[in-house]
């Protein structure tokens, strides 16, 4: 079951267990060069599932980025990989997106490799491909109208 919180309202071992999943996924598997935990970190809503033992499974963070709501650090661990979690974690992003700022529309930064997918989802390119912490990435923006919600 997926929570959402503030890392100010989170326990040391939960908000351990979501930078551990993050440097997992982000600095040993892709090798990305930089320093995860930032100011977003701060002000974000953070949605996560753990598993039965409290390990992270799924986790990405949402914040109000100007105009637009945004997401990121999205991550599925591989105790999950091809289960439909990562499809279950983009729906439950997407309703939070609606429900906790509504009318806003959500714009991304997608890793190239990720592009199909969030087209899949309804998401459309917006712009070039440019260079985020050394990885292609494009902005992209939903286009569908969320619904049951």
């Amino acid at each position: 079951m997926f929570q959402v919180q503030h890392l100010q309202d989170m326990n040391p071992v939960t908000v351990y267990q979501i930078l551990r999943a993050r440097s997992q996924v982000f600095v040993e598997e892709q090798k990305i060069d930089y320093c995860d935990p930032d100011d977003q970190d701060l002000t974000a809503l953070h949605l996560f599932e753990q598993s039965d033992q409290g390990e992270v499974i799924a986790y990405a963070r949402v914040f109000r980025d100007g105009d637009h709501v945004t997401f990121g650090r999205v991550l599925t661990s591989a105790a999950v990989c091809g289960t439909g979690k990562g499809r279950e974690l983009l729906t439950a992003i997407l309703k939070l997106c609606q429900t906790r700022f509504p009318g806003l529309p959500i714009v991304i930064n997608a890793q190239m490799q990720a592009v199909g997918y969030y087209e899949k989802q309804g998401f459309v390119i917006e712009g070039e491909p440019f260079l985020e912490v050394e990885f292609p990435h494009v902005r992209m923006r939903y286009r569908h109208r969320l619904v049951d919600c």
